[in-house]
């Protein structure tokens, strides 16, 4: 079975460039947003005095980012991917950059909030509309590859932004960085993002854009009536538990259990460079089988490495347990896209991509208060962890109402 077959119709056209763009603006967004947390928990706790639970409570901002993911889809549907792309990697430079200047944990809440609010306009948005524009018959892998950003963010930011702190002995230079990177890629956001024009090839991937999915215009209330809809919404939901409880702690857990930083700043390496591969693989599944099938298995995998990584503890078979985790928990990212596409279509992505992002507005707001309450009542992130374990097997089993549209017209990549 060879993924890259030559007779793959992926082309070599300007959706490259395109590609390239995309994937680093993810890097940027994630890597710097989920990866690289935990590495300022410490940091930022020793400067102000803040707790572990007020800390983590800034990740709950990221709920910010769904309630105005309807408004961005919507948008996103009317003017492109490029406008929402460029704008919302200029408010996250903001974000970083004025974050040196703070002195009270309000001004980390609302450059916290300034931050997350733009955080899907940076990543998983613009890739869902312009994969599915440029590369309509093989997404699932070109999709997978495109998301590998997260995780190649996930594999460079931490250690990037660990050698920031260490060398310069403080945060402060580290957003600094980060900032000037968010500005940079903007800038070459809106030099070289666009979306397929007149040209031949161009217009022909549009065509079959059109062919191969569902070019439906949905309404809210037809969404309303819909039981994939609220399927899809809840599975999702309940699956961004990943980055707001775990992700985000899990760092800080493997200290806590007496693993020295570097080797868990390696684990997230780890876990960040299995993802990538998960991304691309179960991407391309979801050419041969229905989305929310691969969706599933994806859960369940998660399951068995949160399993493994609380059994385990600190022994050597930990690298395996972040593996398998990172393996399926960073295929979670690309897989989101394509189960919207896989059941309505590419039409009206941005807006039903938007409502039901709306909805992990509990995930994002609860996942990071669940993490901190079960480390300051209980003294470890266990319960937390099984907690969310628990709440992946409830997803996998929704899913069997996420039907795939009965309009949609698939056509077998060869």
């Amino acid at each position: 079975m060879n993924i890259f077959n030559n007779k793959s119709p992926i082309g070599f056209h300007r959706g490259w460039a395109v590609v390239v763009v995309t994937f680093l603006s993810a890097a940027l967004a994630i890597g710097s947003s989920n990866y690289a947390f935990g590495l300022f928990v410490e940091p930022l706790a020793e400067e102000f005095g803040w707790t572990r639970t007020y800390i983590s409570a800034s990740l709950s901002f990221m709920a910010l980012g769904s309630l105005t993911s309807p408004f961005m889809g919507n948008l996103m549907d009317r003017y492109g991917a490029k406008p929402i792309m460029v704008s919302s990697l200029l408010i996250m430079s903001i974000g970083f950059a004025l974050r040196p200047l703070m002195t009270e944990l309000w001004h980390w809440y609302c450059l916290s909030a300034l931050q997350f609010g733009a955080l899907n306009g940076a990543a998983i948005f613009p890739a869902g509309r312009l994969v599915g524009l440029w590369f309509p018959k093989t997404r699932g892998r070109v999709m997978g590859m495109t998301m590998m950003g997260n995780n190649f963010g996930g594999l460079t930011l931490p250690i990037l932004i660990g050698l920031a702190i260490g060398s310069h002995s403080a945060w402060e230079i580290a957003y600094i960085y980060v900032a000037g990177a968010a500005l940079i890629f903007a800038v070459i956001s809106f030099v070289v993002v666009r979306e397929p024009s007149t040209n031949k090839i161009e217009q022909k991937n549009v065509q079959v854009a059109n062919k191969t999915l569902d070019n439906t215009t949905w309404l809210f209330r037809d969404l309303l009536k819909s039981p994939t809809f609220y399927a899809i919404a809840l599975a999702i939901m309940l699956g961004n538990f990943t980055y707001t409880t775990i992700l985000g702690h899990v760092f800080a857990h493997l200290v806590d259990i007496d693993i020295y930083e570097t080797s868990a700043a390696l684990c997230l390496t780890v876990l960040a460079g299995c993802g990538m591969f998960g991304k691309v693989i179960l991407g391309y599944f979801t050419e041969k089988i229905q989305t929310r099938f691969v969706m599933m298995v994806c859960f369940v995998g998660q399951i068995c490495g949160i399993i493994l990584i609380l059994l385990i503890g600190n022994g050597l078979g930990i690298w395996f347990a972040f593996g398998l985790f990172g393996f399926f928990m960073g295929s979670f990212g690309a897989l989101v896209p394509l189960l919207v596409q896989d059941s309505f279509g590419l039409k009206s992505f941005g807006t039903i991509m938007g409502v039901i992002s709306a909805t992990t507005v509990i995930s994002f707001g609860f996942g990071p208060i669940l993490a901190g309450l079960s480390y300051d009542l209980l003294g470890s992130y266990r319960v937390a962890f099984i907690l969310v374990a628990i709440m992946f097997g409830i997803a996998t089993f929704i899913l069997n109402w996420a039907k795939q549209n009965k309009n949609l017209k698939t056509e077998t990549v060869n």
